[in-house]
């Protein structure tokens, strides 16, 4: 991958700065919500950050400012410009100098919800397109699906020198996602649909792209109410939108449903999937293992190098009570770290499906229309991996249990777990692995040991082990804060003070 444009461009403009901006305060702000301040990512690497808030209200509508930050918090460009009273602002994503802001407008007050605006650094607005989608017989649980997972997954990325994609989640009956392809003059270059026949059912979502391939993940249903489903790896031409491959994940015998791609030191696409049996019902079928491949983006072609199978594979480091389940509960597998001996961390977390007190008493009283199941959170854990790809040892990180409602009680244990992925329910945030990719810190949420809930930085040492650092947040009165992903080796701390309508952040060192 080349380096981010952004980055030398953002050098260029500090040059003659003996130190770098690591805080910035925002003054006039009449009101924020935290969803509208977001990372601007390239290729998922963080490259600066866009601050978006209200400066005015009017009776229909407000004015809104926008501020381009570098990934030092310097700012480099802005905007104000008037738009609908309750605009979201849900991603931020840089290409060749250019910046997509994806928004969504629940009372689409300019006719439509969803749109994307593209700018140029100084902040100089280059087009926007919106998402009017075609009227579709909606069905009532096709239309409730894409309601629930539009509000919590977002695809939007950027395609390495070409601009930039967006996929939205079909209302149809039949499933399926419209994808807008813009370029880097802010105009549409293609669109496609892709949905299932009438009567069956297909749900797709958005990979990774490289500078040639689209990638979707895409399972196909019978019907919405099918408790089985065909796994597709499907790659898309960048260029045109055309289908270039459509490959089966139902391989010798195995279920593979895709969870991250990710580009790897040695210039290879990796590939990280669960696994389960193909005789399984999607429905009902319980994830027994982790896939590690290598992915061509070209033809679909996936090389595995190893099946991880949680019973055969990992039994000797977790109490294993079957194939699917240890004592601790269900895993979920969050991340692969590659060291530098080249051996493997997996970073993940623990998970039960229990029944709630409280969703009984209302399954009860619905006379069996609500949900009486959540979702337990526990533990985190490391999975050490040797270079001959055999687990080594596991070390548990405690944490107290969250739980979670779930919408149905028969929701499969997958589905689960791609559900609470979405919504952020899991501790895990994210890893940073600094400039050089040297440096493996996990970034986590919960209440860990006897400390109170709050963040906290993992830094995994190469052989055993790993170090704590926590941050805390003093209460103030009139004060909220957040923290999110900084730029490579740093957290971002947001505070927002509402008695004085001021933003400050700044960034922190992750260890």
């Amino acid at each position: 991958m080349k380096k981010s444009r952004l980055v030398l461009f953002l050098l260029a403009l500090c040059i003659n700065f003996t130190a770098f901006s690591q805080s910035k305060v925002f003054d006039n702000v009449i009101d924020i919500e935290v969803r509208n301040t977001v990372e601007i990512t390239n290729n998922k690497q963080i490259v600066g950050y866009a601050f978006f808030y209200k400066i005015d209200k009017m009776k229909k509508s407000a004015l809104y400012r926008l501020a381009i930050l570098d990934e030092n918090l310097k700012e480099i460009g802005s905007n104000e410009f008037e738009g609908p009273k309750d605009l979201v602002l849900r991603r931020a994503v840089y290409e060749s100098e250019r910046i997509l802001l994806s928004f969504y407008d629940e009372d689409k007050k300019d006719g439509y919800e969803r749109f994307v605006k593209v700018f140029d650094l100084k902040g100089k607005e280059m087009g926007l397109v919106a998402y009017e989608p075609e009227k579709v017989k909606k069905g009532m649980f096709g239309a409730a699906i894409a309601e629930s997972m539009d509000a919590i997954y977002e695809g939007t990325d950027n395609v390495e020198g070409k601009g930039f994609i967006t996929v939205y989640q079909s209302k149809a009956k039949v499933g399926g996602v419209d994808i807008q392809m813009i370029g880097l003059n802010g105009k549409l270059k293609w669109e496609k649909n892709i949905s299932a026949e009438k009567g069956d059912r297909a749900d797709l979502y958005l990979l990774s792209t490289t500078p040639n391939t689209i990638l979707l993940f895409e399972m196909d249903r019978g019907s919405v109410m099918d408790r089985d489903a065909s796994i597709f790896l499907v790659g898309l031409n960048a260029d045109n939108g055309k289908e270039v491959f459509k490959k089966p994940m139902d391989i010798k015998g195995f279920s593979y449903e895709p969870m991250m791609v990710k580009n790897s030191s040695d210039g290879k696409l990796k590939i990280v999937s669960t696994i389960a049996d193909e005789s399984d019902k999607f429905a009902t079928a319980k994830p027994n293992g982790i896939s590690i491949g290598e992915l061509n983006d070209l033809t679909g072609d996936i090389k595995i190098l190893k099946d991880f199978n949680y019973l055969n594979d990992l039994g000797n480091v977790l109490d294993m009570k079957n194939e699917n389940k240890s004592e601790d509960g269900y895993i979920k597998a969050h991340n692969i770290l590659i060291m530098d001996d080249g051996s493997m961390v997996m970073v993940g977390e623990f998970f039960r499906k229990t029944v709630s007190a409280g969703g009984v008493a209302m399954k009860i009283l619905s006379r069996g229309q609500a949900s009486a199941a959540q979702a337990t959170i526990e533990d985190m854990f490391l999975l050490r991996i040797d270079n001959n790809l055999k687990a080594k040892s596991l070390e548990k990180i405690e944490k107290d249990k969250e739980r979670v409602p779930l919408p149905t009680d028969g929701l499969p244990i997958g589905l689960m777990a791609r559900l609470l992925t979405y919504q952020h329910d899991f501790g895990y945030m994210y890893t940073d692995e600094g400039m050089d990719g040297k440096q493996k810190t996990v970034l986590a949420r919960g209440a860990f040991g006897e400390e109170k809930y709050g963040t906290v930085a993992l830094t995994i040492d190469q052989k055993k082990g790993y170090t704590t650092k926590r941050f805390n947040l003093e209460k103030e009165k009139n004060v909220s804060y957040f923290i999110s992903r900084g730029k490579p080796g740093y957290v971002m701390v947001m505070k927002y003070n509402s008695k004085e309508k001021t933003i400050s952040t700044n960034l922190e060192k992750v260890n």
